[in-house]
């Protein structure tokens, strides 16, 4: 079995609407624009790594840029 992907912090800019995401296994990634009650939503969410794939990853209205 894998290690789970979890989401370890988070930086969000509600000016310019950038949420970056870092995970356990160093990786980050880097969403834009995201509206500020998709990322209060986000905040509500006990697994965030779970959020961020079904609401994120492959919403084509954010860029989604992998940060190393």
């Amino acid at each position: 079995m894998g290690i789970m992907l979890a989401v370890t912090s988070w930086k969000y800019n509600a000016t310019s609407r950038y949420l970056k995401i870092f995970y356990n296994n160093g990786s980050g990634e880097l969403y834009h624009p995201v509206p500020q009650f998709v990322y209060a939503n986000m905040l509500r969410c006990s697994d965030k790594a779970a959020f961020v794939h079904k609401y994120l990853e492959y919403d084509l209205h954010f860029t989604r840029i992998t940060i190393q």
